[in-house]
């Protein structure tokens, strides 16, 4: 088991984002689906999140890194 495998998470379906007005930021906003929800309730939106630009570069790098990890498990998993 991984850790990836030790807690409940939360689907993302979609999110909003933005440059935040007269700011050097961005806003971030995720819809997801909570699996505990009844079905009519089950598609969420999260509350609105604020980045510095700094931060949101430092997202997309760790993003991309575990992109790329993510990958390279998949392909080494499908060799075996």
């Amino acid at each position: 088991m991984n850790e990836f495998n030790r807690f409940i998470f939360y689907p993302v379906t979609g999110w909003h984002i933005g440059p935040l007005n007269n700011h050097q930021a961005l806003v971030l906003k995720f819809g997801y689906v909570d699996p505990d929800a009844p079905d009519v309730q089950s598609q969420q939106e999260s509350r609105f999140f604020g980045l510095t630009l700094e931060m949101a570069r430092a997202l997309v790098s760790h993003l991309s890194e575990q992109i790329a990890s993510a990958e390279n498990d998949t392909h080494h998993d499908t060799r075996q």
